[in-house]
Order: structure tokens, then C-alpha cells, then sequence
């Protein structure tokens, strides 16, 4: 996927120093035209003068710019959250109610993220054998474990390779809300009988006693993790990783490979990546056979919230810090695993876009 080049930086920090200066539409407009040549994605000029200004709550101005792209989904997407609320906040805090999340799990790329990821966790499975048990019962950590869909598809599709009769799992996450609909779930789509322990709260703020707790399960077949440990920035994603190597040999890192953890507030780098993959993100939201309220409902309580607060926030109060793969390998490196294997899960516009990365202590 393309991405601004140093020197078409150069160019678009021309608008946001027009922006800081308060200059008005009319002008900034015309600036923006003479900056187009300059660029290969050239309309981006008005997603990012956009992007800036919703931010400083110039709600109007903002708009202006957005509908001067009206072709673009998060430019079109935006004006309408403009348009609905009149603010730029985030509408809620996310997953904190379940709804939106589960309307989002039934889009296309969800569903072959889905079926990719599950192939890739079985194919790692098959070479990698639960350790010796002393109860009888293989155990598995799932972070972040969403409404618990995924994880019971690689439960379903991994017990079967080793004739398990049962299966122990510690779900972590954030959302008590999240973490019931998992627990019914997994009762109910598992086809082994399951053991369940609940942890509710973000893996980066798991207690002594916690892990304790979690340490007398030992040993852990594997730590999963799926789309659940970029809520942390590149500093903290280091010791939460080295935690995890004292419970379980094995990590299990499924993520997308954006960029919105290192760029800083108002980057073109950080606007172009929160502009195009959440466009990307929010597009089979539309195509959904469900009621118009309940697209909006999702988009505005889960992708748009998402990219309003990465836009709006300092790097030190975002709630997403989504990282690369080659800034993972890195990480994962400074947190002393190795990485044994990377597969690409999907791809867009020839780049990978979601990923499964195994590494192993």
C-alpha cells in the first residue's frame, strides 16, 4: 500500500502549518490544488487538511474539505459523522458494549481473516504437540478474546489433530461484556467439553496475583492473541511480551500491518494510515444485509471511534498503537523470542494486510 514519500511530506506539512495558522478555506483550498502535483494520491491533500481540522474542532471547516473528496469512503464516512453528531469525539469508548463488535464479525473480511488465521493456527499445531500433562487437560491463553468466535473455530479445527477430550481456556480481556459473550460461545460451539477461567482487565495491567493464578496451569500449550495486543504502545508491548514468555513457550501474534504507533499527532504518515485502512476496514460494514441503524451503529462505535481517537489523541492517550510487521520482529526480538514464522493471512492492493507471526522463547 502506498505511503507518502519524504518529500511529498514535506509538501503536506505546508498544509498543516496553513491550518495551525488559521487560514481560511478559501485559501487553504487553493493551497491544497498547489500541492496536488506533488503527490501520487492526490486528493489526499483534503483528507488530511480534513483530518486536521476535525481535530481542532473546526467541525465546518472540516467538513468542507471532507466533501471535496466525496469518492473517498473515510472522507464520505467522516462528513457524515460530522454531519450526525457535530463533534469530532469518539461516540463511545470501544468494546465496551459487545454489539457493534458482533455486527463486524459477520463482514467477507472478517470472515476470510477468519478462516485464514484458523488454517495457520492448525498448520502451527500439527508441528507443535500440547507439552505433558499432569491433569489430563491441555491448557490455552487466549488475550483479547473478543466475543470468542475465533477462538472456538481454532479449538474445533486443533482438537481433532491430537484426539483432545477436553480443553482448559483463560480468557483474558478488557470487556466484561465481551468476556460473557465468549463464555456462551465457547459453551456452545466448542464440541469437547471446556474449562473456563475468566480474567477481566487489559493484559498490560495483569496483576502479581493474576499471573500467579494463571502460573498454576502451567504448562500452557500456547498464548493466542488476535487483534487484541495493539492497545499498547511499542514501550509496553515489550514487557507485556517477556510476561507472557514465563507462562508459555509458544505466542500466537495475528495483527494488521498498519502504522499508527511511532508516527506522531498530525503526521501525514499517521493520517494516510488511519484514512486508508479503516476505509478498507469500514467498507463491508456497508455491504451488510442488516438495518442502516445497525451499520451506523457499528461504524460509528467501532472503526470510526477508533480512527477519531488516533487522530485527535498525542501519541501518549491513544487507545490503538497498530504495528507493523517488521516493527513486531523487532519487538518480539527486544522481548528475547524468536520468530519461527510469519504468514500473511490477507492481502490489499498487493500488500500484506492482516498476518500471523509464531514466535517461541
Amino acid at each position: 500500500m502506498f505511503i507518502p514519500e519524504k518529500a511529498e511530506i514535506r509538501h503536506l506539512y505546508e498544509i498543516k502549518k496553513a491550518i495551525d495558522a488559521g487560514m481560511d478555506t478559501h485559501r487553504l483550498t487553493e493551497l491544497c490544488n498547489s500541492i496536488m502535483p506533488f503527490l501520487k494520491d492526490k486528493l489526499f491533500v483534503y483528507t488530511y487538511a480534513g483530518s486536521l481540522l476535525a481535530s481542532k474542532d473546526k467541525i465546518e471547516d472540516a467538513k468542507v474539505m471532507f466533501r471535496k473528496n466525496p469518492e473517498d469512503l473515510f472522507c464520505s464516512i467522516m462528513n457524515d459523522y460530522l454531519e450526525d453528531t457535530g463533534n469530532f469525539q469518539p461516540a463511545v469508548k470501544v468494546f465496551k458494549n459487545s454489539d457493534p463488535y458482533d455486527t463486524y464479525v459477520q463482514v467477507d473480511f472478517y470472515k476470510n481473516y477468519q478462516t485464514e488465521t484458523v488454517n495457520v493456527i492448525g498448520a502451527f499445531v500439527k508441528d507443535n504437540p500440547p507439552p505433558n500433562l499432569g491433569d489430563g487437560k491441555v491448557t490455552i491463553l487466549n488475550v483479547g478474546v473478543g466475543n470468542g468466535i475465533l477462538l472456538t473455530k481454532i479449538i474445533n479445527e486443533i482438537a481433532p489433530l491430537y484426539e483432545l477430550q477436553s480443553i482448559r481456556l483463560i480468557l483474558v480481556d478488557q470487556s466484561e461484556d465481551m468476556l460473557q459473550k465468549a463464555i456462551i460461545n465457547c459453551k456452545k460451539e466448542i464440541d469437547i467439553e471446556t474449562e473456563i477461567t475468566t480474567i477481566c482487565c487489559k493484559i498490560q495491567d495483569i496483576t502479581e496475583e493474576q499471573m500467579n493464578m494463571i502460573g498454576k496451569f502451567k504448562p500452557i500449550w500456547f498464548v493466542n492473541a488476535a487483534l487484541s495486543v495493539h492497545h499498547m504502545p511499542w514501550e509496553v508491548k515489550i514487557p507485556m511480551l517477556k510476561q507472557m514468555k514465563t507462562l508459555s513457550p509458544h505466542f500466537l501474534l495475528t495483527e494488521v500491518n498498519w502504522n499508527h504507533d511511532i508516527p506522531e499527532k498530525d503526521t501525514p504518515e499517521l493520517i494516510y494510515s488511519v484514512a486508508k485502512n479503516y476505509a478498507i476496514f469500514s467498507k463491508d460494514i456497508l455491504k451488510l444485509q442488516v438495518t442502516e441503524d445497525k451499520k451506523k451503529e457499528c461504524l460509528y462505535n467501532f472503526p470510526v471511534a477508533e480512527a477519531i481517537n488516533i487522530i485527535r489523541s498525542d501519541r501518549s492517550h491513544r487507545i490503538d498503537y497498530h504495528t507493523p510487521v517488521e516493527e513486531w520482529k523487532k519487538l518480539a526480538g527486544k522481548a528475547g523470542y524468536q520468530i519461527d514464522k510469519t504468514t500473511t493471512t490477507t492481502y490489499v492492493e498487493g500488500s500484506p494486510y492482516t498476518f500471523v507471526m509464531e514466535i517461541s522463547a
